[in-house]
């Protein structure tokens, strides 16, 4: 079971630093963008699809390594009031709803994907860059997939954790 863990954790860590690389090309697109607009009034059609597709990757992608990290926004109001047992169940409820919402993005995205590839599907932005966004959209499944894949890690773990008396204050 160790094994399993820790590689789920390997594929949350290195997928989340992979993609963090897309803020170069990101960052660049977006300056040459502005730059060619407002320096020498020439819009350029692709820039805005593809900054929504690297940032989409960056933000999809990574949330399990972000889930990993236990760097997620959270509203900790609760866990204030509460001592490290109760935060720990809390925990736990959460990091379920994560794996049981994962389910159904995977499952919808996946058939979504499916149809959109089949149509090989274009951008409803009408732009005239107008790119498939076919492959775009199994980033949907595959990030919900690995977000679930960590959520199921933090559940043991919490649960190992509330088992085995170390429970730690969030």
């Amino acid at each position: 079971m160790d094994k399993f863990l820790q590689f789920i954790d390997y594929i949350s860590e290195y997928s989340g630093r992979i993609v963090s690389y897309l803020m170069i090309p990101l960052v660049l697109t977006i300056v040459y963008s502005v730059i060619m607009r407002y320096y020498f009034k020439d819009i350029v059609h692709w820039a805005f699809e593809m900054s929504l597709f690297m940032y989409g990757i960056m933000v999809t992608v990574g949330g399990a390594y972000t889930l990993k990290h236990k760097a997620h926004v959270r509203v900790d109001m609760l866990n204030q009031h509460v001592g490290a047992k109760w935060s720990a169940i809390l925990d736990l409820i959460s990091f379920l709803v994560i794996v049981v919402v994962c389910i159904v993005i995977v499952y919808l995205g996946w058939k979504a994907a499916w149809i959109s590839t089949l149509k090989l599907e274009r951008s409803p932005l009408q732009t005239p860059f107008n790119p498939q966004i076919w492959w775009f959209k199994w980033f949907i499944p595959f990030s919900a997939a690995l977000v679930g894949l960590q959520a199921i890690v933090e559940t043991i773990r919490t649960a190992r954790g509330m088992a085995g008396g170390d429970v730690e204050k969030a």
